[in-house]
């Protein structure tokens, strides 16, 4: 918070911060034109700046304010109604009303200066603070504004469609956490009328007098959001409550709670925004490393490490938001098991009451600044980069985190738990409602199991139930399985949460439906079976699927299963003929004859055999083959191979020997196959994956260096306008007033002269470059060089010589030509008197 022992008279009373990379000189300047100097404010500038430049933003940007505008120092105190701006290679951060300047990390590949900022103002001033991200590549200034919004202080974005480069806004707004996405003329006013607000400028006891005499209608907004969206938020304290509907009021510039009543009740996307603001989390990768270094060593590989190889270690992270801490444990389980050479089933289980934020950690993809708070193993090892440079988690790491909808609260808890971690989470609830969590917790808890809590957080009156591990980490462990009577929390009964199933990755259901056999209106081989006999009989194609069928067939059939239907022979037929059927079939396509097998079932009393030939409808045809069942004191002689029932079962089991011999056969050759395909696609992905990490490496950099530079080319271009604008004046200058002058260079070379020296010395364009010794003069000079040449070496700072021509008196003035102090050449001037 800021410091009370800040004395300075001319300390701000609001601090902002102005995050820009590329294409972000045009929109400063455009919002300094019409930004007031005098509201109080301190403003900090942030770009991306290359440490190989020196930046002329301060000299380019003055122009546009009246305020003073320099690089910050460090240890400098802020002042109101002043410009800061970050210098090269540095990172700036605020703390009590002091900026400290730091070195980039040497391996900082990633450039996250925003980011930076946005954190320490959050923490040093608070909702005193404001946040505005203009045009720049990237995601900086994301992760920042979460920190802001959390605070509650107001987060602005430029105008995608308005900004040179959009990446930067639009991973702001992204994440939930912008009040306003605006046009840069419009910025200003917005932050006006926020820190000119009532609200903003009264103590806040102010603001919370107002509450106490207004609870009813507090309690209203509250039932309103309840009614709306289903979420209860009254065991919240009434400090996060009356921050959050503050923050909203500053916004939406309402000075009164009932003002801001009548305003939600005729616009309902502001109850939306209120309950995003009350459910606002601020949660990164692996927040506060040595936390998780000591998570990793007291707590995840002791599990590991003591677990059976059939057990199933459970981790809850309740009140996850957008996922980060849920990863970052399946990550450090994952890595303990690669340590230890073992084999675990985990599953990390992460709710929160959030349904957007389980979605969005449900989808695992996360902004390039994530790289900054992931240890770089970690990252090639469980990330994959896109082609928009975000990440996405792994297949592996996804698979061990399950996301559900859940309410802390009214909600059952979890059970028989090894880990629970919920941080930062019971400083927003009342104590009756802390007291209930933590009951559930213990429930939630096996024996031995660990809890690990936010820094701010105890276990309070259940610490007899916990032994402490490391309290400095706030990590604990259940002692006993006594049951613990949880708090009851009085509250009104609320309408059952709508529990959401996030979609993780895109799942599709692929329906494959066998192609119904083609119908046809014509009875296939009508005449060929007349020709022979009509006995019941089926037509078959060479994929054993009947398509057509004569007579009654059903003593031969089954009756019809529940299920999907097909027209595979061996599902239609009975299986006491199935296998004679599938066997004539197979030998009657392969060799073209007419089969006869005889007594191949007895059906009602009655014995039949099974005759079946093969035909085509036309030339070009796959084959058909007729399967008929005749009675067999009717069996037709003429067939080409006859089989006897013992004949028969031996030519079935010769069928299948081969078939398995040929499928055996197949089979090793399959495995083969794929074991050297397999190798050279594992070979082939390691390359790819090198190459693409080189790449990916290698476009970072580049795309860090095209934001510096294109930074360093804008203000460059600038200085080379306004340069060249000087040149015109004073080219138009000397021409008005029709100065006659010379110019020489150090080595006494003329390098410029006006049209007027025409009157007083022989000089034409071709003589530039020549030594001014080889002009003829108009008029007789005594000693010119001699005074030229002292000039020059610095025995004179100047001289001068007057002439009469006639009625005419010349003078002819000659002077140094310094820069820095020092002598870059000479001006020779001449001047008719009178």
């Amino acid at each position: 918070m800021y410091s009370e022992k800040v004395t300075n008279s001319n300390k701000p009373t609001y601090v902002v911060g102005i995050g820009a990379s590329a294409g972000g000189l045009e929109a400063l300047q455009q919002l300094f034109e019409k930004l007031p100097g005098d509201l109080g404010a301190a403003y900090i500038i942030v770009q991306h700046l290359s440490p190989d430049f020196k930046s002329m933003m301060d000299e380019l940007l003055s122009k546009h304010t009246s305020m003073p505008v320099h690089q910050a120092n460090e240890g400098e105190l802020l002042q109101k109604d002043t410009v800061y701006l970050i210098p090269a290679g540095k990172l700036m951060r605020v703390a009590e009303g002091t900026v400290y300047l730091s070195d980039l990390p040497p391996d900082n590949r990633i450039n996250l200066p925003i980011n930076e900022l946005f954190r320490s103002l959050a923490e040093d001033f608070q909702n005193k603070a404001v946040g505005v991200i203009l045009s720049g590549t990237g995601s900086d200034g994301s992760r920042g504004a979460q920190a802001l919004k959390e605070m509650g202080a107001l987060v602005i974005a430029q105008s995608p469609e308005e900004a040179q480069f959009n990446g930067m806004a639009l991973n702001a707004i992204n994440t939930g956490t912008v009040d306003f996405v605006l046009k840069v003329q419009d910025i200003p006013s917005s932050i006006k009328r926020f820190i000119n607000h009532p609200l903003a400028m009264a103590p806040h006891s102010k603001f919370r007098e107002h509450l106490q005499k207004n609870t009813k209608i507090v309690d209203d907004i509250l039932q309103l959001i309840n009614e709306k969206t289903e979420l209860d938020f009254k065991a919240y304290k009434e400090s996060t409550v009356s921050r959050r509907i503050e923050h909203r009021m500053s916004i939406n510039n309402k000075h009164t709670l009932m003002e801001y009543w009548e305003f939600m009740n005729t616009n309902v996307e502001e109850i939306e925004l209120l309950k995003q603001d009350l459910l606002i989390g601020v949660t990164q990768f692996f927040r506060d490393s040595e936390v998780w270094e000591k998570m990793y060593e007291d707590a995840v590989k002791p599990l590991v490490k003591s677990s059976k190889s059939d057990a199933h270690i459970r981790v809850w992270c309740p009140g996850c938001s957008t996922g980060e801490e849920a990863y970052s444990f399946a990550m450090l389980f994952a890595e303990a098991m690669l340590e230890l050479g073992v084999d675990r089933k985990v599953t990390v289980f992460a709710s929160d009451i959030d349904q957007s934020a389980i979605a969005y950690a449900a989808s695992g993809m996360y902004p390039p600044s994530i790289k900054s708070e992931i240890p770089n193993d970690y990252l090639n090892r469980y990330f994959h980069q896109l082609f928009d440079n975000n990440y996405q988690v792994t297949k592996q790491l996804r698979s061990m985190v399950v996301f559900a909808t859940h309410n802390l609260i009214q909600d059952p808890p979890f059970s028989n738990m090894d880990v629970v971690s919920c941080r930062n989470t019971l400083i927003y609830l009342q104590n009756p409602a802390q007291q209930k969590v933590m009951a559930f917790f213990h429930f939630a808890l096996k024996k031995g199991g660990y809890l690990l809590l936010g820094s701010a957080e105890t276990p309070g009156s259940f610490s007899v139930y916990f032994d402490a591990v490391d309290s400095r980490s706030r990590i604990f462990q259940k002692n006993s399985d006594v049951k613990v009577p949880s708090s009851t929390l009085s509250h009104p009964p609320t309408l059952k949460s709508r529990y959401v199933r996030p979609a993780t990755v895109g799942q599709f259901i692929a329906a494959s439906k066998a192609a119904e056999p083609e119908r046809r209106n014509i009875a296939i081989g009508r005449n060929q079976v007349i020709d022979e006999f009509v006995p019941p009989s089926l037509v078959v194609n060479n994929k054993l699927q009947v398509v057509y069928s004569y007579g009654d067939t059903s003593t031969f059939t089954t009756k019809l299963k529940p299920g999907m239907v097909t027209n595979d022979l061996s599902d239609i037929l009975q299986d006491v003929v199935t296998g004679a059927a599938i066997s004539a079939v197979h030998q009657c396509v392969r060799e073209r004859k007419t089969l006869l097998f005889s007594d191949v079932c007895n059906l009602d009393g009655e014995r039949y055999s099974l005759k079946c030939f093969s035909f085509a409808e036309n030339k070009d045809d796959s084959p058909y083959v007729v399967l008929s069942f005749i009675k067999s004191s009717f069996s037709s002689q003429h067939s080409d191979i006859i089989y006897q029932p013992d004949e028969q079962n031996e030519k079935r089991l010769h069928e299948l020997d081969d078939a398995l011999i040929e499928c055996q056969k197949l089979y090793r050759e399959a495995l083969e196959e794929l074991d050297s395909t397999r190798e050279e696609l594992q070979s082939s992905n390691e390359e790819l994956m090198a190459a693409n990490e080189e790449l990916q490496s290698t476009n970072e950099e580049l795309q860090s260096v095209n934001e510096e530079l294109y930074t360093v080319n804008s203000e460059y271009q600038q200085k080379i306008s306004e340069l060249t604008d000087i040149n015109n004046d004073l080219e138009n200058l000397l021409l008005a007033t029709k100065l006659a002058v010379l110019f020489l260079g150090s080595d006494l070379r003329i390098r410029r002269y006006t049209n007027a020296i025409r009157r007083f010395v022989n000089i034409i364009d071709f003589d530039i470059n020549r030594d001014f010794r080889d002009l003829s003069y108009k008029i007789p000079i005594e000693e010119f060089e001699a005074l030229v040449i002292d000039v020059a070496n610095g025995k004179l700072d100047s001289a001068e010589h007057e002439m009469t021509v006639g009625d005419v008196v010349v003078r002819v003035s000659v002077n140094a030509y310094k820069v820095n102090e020092q002598n870059k050449g000479v001006i020779i001037s001449f001047d008719e008197v009178r």
